[in-house]
C-alpha cells in the first residue's frame, strides 16, 4: 500500500509531530523525518507516473492505442 503523505490534513501533521515529540524525537529530527516522508511520497508519485507513461508508449508502439476515432 502506498501511503500518500501529501493528502494528510494539517491536524494529522500536528498529531504525527506531537507523537514523535512524546517518543523522544527532537524538533530537528521531526522536521528531517517529515521532509524525508514528503520527498519519498513525491518520488513514489513520479515513479507511478513514469510507469504509466511507459505503458502508454508501449500501447502506441504496438498499435493498441491511436489518436484515430473508432
Amino acid at each position: 500500500m502506498i501511503w500518500n503523505w501529501h493528502k494528510k490534513s494539517q491536524e494529522h501533521w500536528r498529531e504525527e509531530s506531537e507523537t514523535l515529540w512524546q517518543r523522544g524525537f527532537t524538533r530537528r529530527e521531526i522536521e528531517r523525518l517529515m521532509r524525508l516522508r514528503s520527498t519519498r511520497a513525491t518520488r513514489e508519485q513520479a515513479i507511478k507516473e513514469y510507469r504509466r507513461l511507459k505503458f502508454v508508449r508501449w500501447l502506441v508502439t504496438n498499435g493498441r492505442l491511436t489518436d484515430q476515432l473508432a
